[in-house]
Order: structure tokens, then sequence, then C-alpha cells
């Protein structure tokens, strides 16, 4: 009940004159409960674990922190995350890092990187709740998801092209701090490693 309350007020203050930071607020407040919500729903489509919900709920987090003490990061910044899908597109991690990783949690985490889960919330915000214009092709989020379609369609990680390099650096650093902003990246080197 609580999740369309809030859906509800968002729309509220959307539907009201906003100046460019209002919007911006209301499009990250948006564009997170999107991604929580489709991730719930994933977390719950995947079953029960015993007393592993908590890893479930964190698998972004916790890749993300094997890849630094592997030192396949040394940080989390957008041009670590550049070298690191650099990495990635020329097979320099190595299977066993994948095995490792789901040895720690003590199952396949597979299904909980999902391919474009997350990217579905940017159309969400430009169809569903018109919090942001689809005719304003100078946003963040415009050129991040005109990017990432070059990239799907010209092969993905199979491919060098710079397509998701192009993508991940339409993220303005502030945002790129938060995980929900880099989860996309971690479910593109998971699916593409494992």
């Amino acid at each position: 009940m609580k999740k369309p309350l809030q859906i509800i007020i968002l729309l509220l203050f959307a539907s009201c004159g906003l100046n460019t930071s209002n919007v911006n607020s209301i499009a990250d407040d948006s564009f997170k409960l999107c991604s929580d919500i489709r991730y719930n729903k994933l977390i719950m489509d995947y079953g029960p674990i015993e007393g592993k919900m908590i890893y479930k709920k964190n698998i972004h987090s916790l890749l993300e922190n094997l890849l630094l003490r592997k030192k396949y990061l040394t940080e989390i910044s957008k041009q670590d995350y550049v070298n690191l899908l650099k990495k990635v597109q020329r097979n320099k991690i190595k299977p066993e890092f994948f095995e490792e990783f789901k040895n720690e949690l003590g199952f396949n985490p597979t299904n909980l990187f999902p391919r474009n889960s997350f990217l579905s919330c940017y159309g969400y915000l430009f169809e569903q709740l018109k919090i942001l214009d689809k005719s304003d092709k100078t946003t963040w989020q415009y050129k991040f998801c005109i990017n990432y379609n070059k990239f799907e369609a010209y092969g993905n990680l199979n491919l060098e092209n710079n397509h998701i390099i192009d993508a991940l650096n339409e993220i303005p650093q502030s945002k790129f701090e938060k995980i929900m902003y880099r989860k996309i990246f971690l479910d593109l080197i998971f699916m593409k490693v494992d």
C-alpha cells in the first residue's frame, strides 16, 4: 500500500510547476522506486533461500565489493567502471572470479542479475510518469538511453564498441555515486562473464 501511495504523491508533485532541481529530485526518487519494485519482484520470484535474503537484497553491492577486493576495481568511480568494462570486453576477468562469488554467497545468483531490468525504469520516467520530457534530448537520462540502445544494437560486450562507455559517461558523477545507477553495469558484467 505504501508504494502506490508514493507513486501518487510523486505524480502530484510532477504535475505541479517545478524547477529543474525539483524535477531531477522527483526523477531520482521515481527511478529508485521503480528499480526497488522491479528488484523486489525478482527477489520474490527467485524463491526463498533460508538466511540469504540479506544477500539477495544487496547482491549488487556484494559483487561490487568482491570486484574491489580482487582489484578489478580500485575505487567506485566512472573511470574505474570504464576500465572494468574494457577488461570485461577483453575477457580479462577470470571465470573463477564468479565461481568464488557464488561460493561465498552459497547460491547461484544468476537470476538476480537481469538484463535491462533497470533500463526500463528510464522509460518509466519518460513514458508512464512523464516526469521527463522525451522531446528534451538534452537530459542525461535521454542521452544515456540512446547510447545504451546503440550498445545493445551493436553487439553488447561481445564486440568492442564505445557505446556503453558513452552511456556510462552521460551519468553525472553525483548520480553515479548511488548504487542504483551502477546496477545496470554490474548486471552486464555478471551476465557477460558468468
